[in-house]
């Protein structure tokens, strides 16, 4: 018996030893976050392109930071032709980048930044800041308090100065931020996505999983996504969403058609002419979007690939619960 316990008290020094050595987190920046579209829920975070203070849609669902067509024009940045393409939800797409001589946000500061164009020339915003600006710290999002902060990825486990009630496993899938999502007894490698206004489940799934059809009871037309007269999406409610031991109740849920992958680049690949441009170009099968995610503080600590969670009582509305055992 002794032999059996040993190995465990040594471990359990060990980790105890660790807990008094680790640091705490050391903030870099803090950032006022500010709301976009009326009733939309999206967050906006102030930049500074070229001394220049703009305002971007904070998007956790982006892969790469993008500029506006509009901002872009205003101060006069060089443009380029990219080897890259971005598209959004709406097929859009985009193959042009800025270089901004100074790009700074928080803690951040890049010189020479190429930024890709963003796709949607309507949105009155300078662009987006994505995962590409995130991902080097640990970020703190309060909602509530409408607060974005930077840590140092270097410090003990979980957010500084609050306590979370879940943590759940996060990682980064095609510069997507990933986390196990649970709908209505159906599992499902979902993001969670800050710039999206709604949490989506594409089309497909939907069938798939629920039976679910663009004619089907219960499904409500929602005309014009993102102002694109070409796509409408369909409301529907379900019983349950839960992700990391917490639960919404009733969620509504917008069912798209994946007309971002229709609308890609199908042509063949030069080095393997059986294999098309769009093949991996589609919409995520869920994606939380500010509907739920704004009744939360976040802590993505992008340095242990978790993601830390606690319903935000400061945001009007329900908050997730905690899941009954």
């Amino acid at each position: 018996m002794r032999h059996t316990l040993l190995p465990l008290l040594i471990m359990t020094i060990a980790a105890a030893a660790h807990a008094q050595d680790c640091a705490p987190a050391k903030l870099l920046a803090s950032v006022p976050m500010h709301n976009a579209e009326p009733e939309s829920n999206i967050r906006t975070v102030p930049v500074s392109l070229n001394g220049v203070t703009r305002h971007m849609v904070l998007d956790t669902g982006g892969a790469v930071t993008q500029l506006s067509r509009g901002t872009i024009e205003e101060l006069k940045l060089p443009l380029h032709d990219s080897g890259a393409a971005v598209y959004d939800i709406n097929g859009r797409v985009s193959r042009r980048f800025a270089v901004v001589g100074d790009f700074s946000f928080g803690h951040l500061h890049r010189s020479d930044a190429a930024l890709m164009v963003w796709p949607d020339a309507a949105r009155p915003y300078a662009g987006e800041l994505a995962q590409d600006m995130l991902q080097p710290y640990d970020v703190d999002v309060d909602f509530g308090a409408g607060v974005l902060k930077m840590y140092a990825k270097e410090h003990c486990p979980g957010p500084q100065g609050w306590t979370p009630t879940v943590r759940t496993p996060m990682h980064n899938k095609g510069w997507h931020l990933h986390i196990p999502v649970t709908l209505d007894g159906h599992s499902y490698d979902a993001i969670f996505d800050t710039g999206s206004r709604h949490t989506i489940m594409r089309l497909p799934a939907a069938r798939r999983d629920f039976g679910l059809d663009t004619d089907s009871a219960g499904m409500t037309l929602f005309h014009a996504v993102n102002g694109d007269a070409f796509l409408n999406g369909y409301l529907h409610h379900f019983a349950k969403l839960s992700f990391g031991g917490m639960t919404v109740d009733n969620p509504e849920i917008m069912v798209l058609p994946d007309i971002m992958n229709r609308n890609a680049d199908t042509s063949p690949m030069a080095r393997n002419r059986a294999y098309h441009h769009n093949a991996d170009l589609i919409l995520p099968e869920l994606s939380l979007g500010m509907d739920v995610l704004k009744h939360l503080h976040l802590f993505m600590a992008f340095g242990e690939q978790a993601l830390y969670l606690a319903p935000d009582i400061a945001v009007p509305g329900t908050p997730p619960h905690l899941a009954k055992p």
